[in-house]
């Protein structure tokens, strides 16, 4: 690991006498005579230790009687795992109230602080977990004690590589699946291994974050984003375009236009819009209404009748006319009425012209294959998004599936970089059941059940089944889908594990037995481990359970006599967007036995409405799932929420959504 090189044994030794020092009070100048000396040697010695175990120390605060437990990750790269581990062997019983964003995260330290200071030098900004529990002597033992245990159980694991180094083009596929399928969580997960890593310039990693954010529709980060300008000016590719476009018409644009305040809108972009001028060259036909309304306003401003002629007719022949507003239109359109009578047309739309001959790939079987050659083309066509321009997936459906079942191995490696792409063209409106289940077979033969890829896989089912194939085709996605269920069912891929379990009882069933099957390997190591599970996940696995008529026993450490965590939530107004409204019925439903007091609305307008935005402005906490998320609704929310507390389902089904809203309650009531 490349960090722990450079942690000696006598930098340990320093960083570990300023931890206990002023501020820390567990062991005092770490003097060998005091009381709970035998309760803190333990994790000193496997600090100092020769091992890759992460540094677990503990910090007491006798003035306000304060306890918690912090955790090291020793590189960077092993956050994902370090987090892991903890919710392993603490999990909810003694950390809850860390468990948030679909899991747990490593914490902001505060550099004021000087035992916080201490960890930073250390480690670095982002690779330490600050783990608070109960305030009573049991829970705080209880922390203790599990995390003594999960470092013992490492140093005694058999040797073997803490993790696999994975290629930057195998994480950048990760990334773009787990952005298609709504895994907020783990996308952001993706870009911490991928900054890690290296291998990415700094721009590239500028771009992935660019489009995360997009996707979340907080299009006032992305025009803060640090040296937007440049990025911009770097001619960036189509998406990272798109997305400070989106960003400019959300935080600029949507009001004084929606106000028919045209001037009022020209003013806005020329303060938010400085990066526009920037992004005026290029092929715009990938790029939404509303990326198209700044490029026509701006060229209004600029008076660059040329360009405005070429947006125009790009409008127009992707049928988007009626959604640009008709007040930039109007002015666009005048403006090219006045220009010069001999400016020639032909060579105004040159650049689409060249774009066209430049990419030999204008459909899905062509980069199909192109990505089976290897062919850098078809990266380049899945970095622009030119999929955006070409018929859905449906329409090749049974040719694709044929390809993806025929290739090699190595070739069938490669597509994988393009199951991101697939889920965002197919969205909720145009199956493609075969390639799906092409795509399916692809991970379960190469084992991609990494959070991302989980949350791609789910999505995949999601299309397949929503396609209503026969018996016999449903069983055998069932059984591919559970062909492997032992290497990723576990207690802490608990909301994932049930999104499945959820969109299988949500689906047409054609064959009960099968789902019955399935189900109960899904849900039957949860109910094993049940003790160690949220109450969100908890309840919604006693849901299922009843849903689908299989009797596991579900019980919680409360119910076995302990305290267990308080699953009490003040009076609130809850938001919840998606898509799917029959997610959000569901999550709405359990929302109601688990926090009576929370008031839950529901959105899922494609576009901004006035009652999307009594209900965003009327809301103390936000929650939105962004699996197939117009950006034009996700935007308009984030412009008009009132509330900071603003949750991300991990997914796209019934528990991912449970688990962010439960958890951003928590966080919103605990920060009251």
């Amino acid at each position: 690991m490349n960090q722990t090189t450079s942690w000696t044994t006598d930098r340990i030794q320093a960083f570990l006498h300023r931890f206990f020092g002023e501020g820390n009070d567990a062991w005092p100048k770490m003097d060998p005579k005091h009381s709970w000396t035998a309760r803190t040697e333990p994790f000193v010695k496997i600090a100092l230790g020769d091992n890759d175990a992460p540094i677990v120390l503990p910090r007491w605060v006798a003035a306000n009687q304060s306890y918690s437990m912090y955790a090291i990750a020793r590189d960077p790269a092993d956050v994902g795992r370090t987090a892991e581990l903890i919710e392993a062997f603490a999990g909810p019983t003694y950390i809850y109230c860390n468990m948030e964003r679909g899991g747990l995260r490593p914490t902001l330290l505060n550099r004021d602080d000087p035992v916080e200071r201490a960890v930073i030098d250390l480690a670095g900004e982002r690779s330490t977990f600050r783990l608070t529990t109960g305030e009573s002597d049991k829970y705080r033992q209880g922390l203790t004690d599990a995390l003594l245990l999960m470092q013992q159980t490492y140093l005694r694991r058999p040797p073997r590589l803490w993790r696999v180094v994975k290629p930057v083009g195998r994480l950048i596929a990760e990334f773009d699946a787990a952005l298609a399928a709504g895994g907020e969580a783990a996308s952001l997960d993706l870009l911490e291994q991928l900054a890690a890593a290296g291998g990415l310039t700094a721009t590239n990693l500028a771009h992935l974050k660019l489009k995360r954010l997009d996707r979340l529709g907080a299009g006032t980060k992305v025009l803060e984003f640090p040296a937007l300008q440049d990025v911009a000016r770097q001619d960036p590719p189509a998406p990272v375009k798109a997305a400070i476009l989106n960003a400019v018409y959300t935080v600029a644009l949507e009001e004084p236009l929606a106000a028919r305040n045209l001037e009022a809108a020209k003013s806005n972009l020329i303060t938010h819009g400085r990066a526009v001028p920037e992004l005026l060259a290029g092929d715009p036909r990938s790029y939404g209404p509303q990326a198209m309304t700044v490029l026509l306003l701006a060229c209004v401003i600029l008076k660059n009748a040329e360009a405005a002629r070429r947006f125009v007719t790009a409008a127009e022949d992707l049928d988007q006319t009626p959604e640009i507003p008709t007040l930039v239109l109007n002015e666009a359109n005048a403006l090219i009425a006045q220009a010069s009578d001999d400016l020639d047309a032909s060579t105004v739309a040159q650049p689409d012209e060249s774009a066209d001959t430049a990419t030999p790939i204008n459909d899905w079987p062509a980069l199909f294959f192109a990505l089976a050659e290897g062919d850098s083309a078809a990266k380049d066509a899945l970095d622009e998004e030119q999929w955006t321009l070409w018929p859905t997936p449906a329409e090749h459906d049974g040719t694709l599936a044929e390809f993806l079942d025929g290739l090699s191995d190595g070739a069938a490696r490669e597509l994988w970089r393009a199951v991101g792409s697939f889920i965002d063209a197919v969205g909720y409106d145009d199956p493609a059941p075969e390639c799906a289940h092409a795509f399916i077979r692809n991970a379960v033969l190469f084992n991609r059940y990494s959070p991302g890829d989980l949350a791609a896989l789910q999505a995949l089912m999601e299309i397949a089944l929503r396609a209503a194939p026969s018996a016999e085709q449903y069983a055998e996605i069932l059984k591919d889908i559970g062909s492997d269920t032992d290497r990723w069912v576990a207690p802490e891929r608990a909301s994932a594990v049930l999104d499945f379990v959820d969109r299988l009882f949500l689906a047409a069933c054609p064959d009960p037995e099968a789902r019955t099957s399935l189900c109960s390997r899904l849900l039957g190591p949860l109910s094993a481990h049940s003790r160690r599970l949220n109450e969100s996940d908890l309840a919604f696995a006693r849901r299922l359970s009843d849903d689908l008529g299989i009797d596991f026993s579900w019980v919680s450490v409360g119910e076995e006599g302990g305290e267990g965590p308080e699953a009490e939530f003040p009076s609130a107004t809850l938001l919840l967007y998606s898509l799917d409204e029959a997610v959000l019925i569901r999550c709405k439903e359990e929302l109601k036995r688990l926090a009576p007091a929370v008031k839950v609305l529901t959105a899922y307008d494609h576009v901004g409405t006035p009652q999307l935005r009594q209900k965003t402005r009327s809301a103390d906490v936000i929650v939105v799932a962004t699996r197939c998320a117009k950006h034009a609704a996700t935007g308009f929310i984030d412009q008009n929420k009132i509330t900071k507390h603003v949750g991300y389902a991990n997914g796209s089904g019934s528990a991912s959504l449970l688990r962010a809203a439960v958890d951003t309650l928590r966080l919103a009531a605990a920060e009251a």
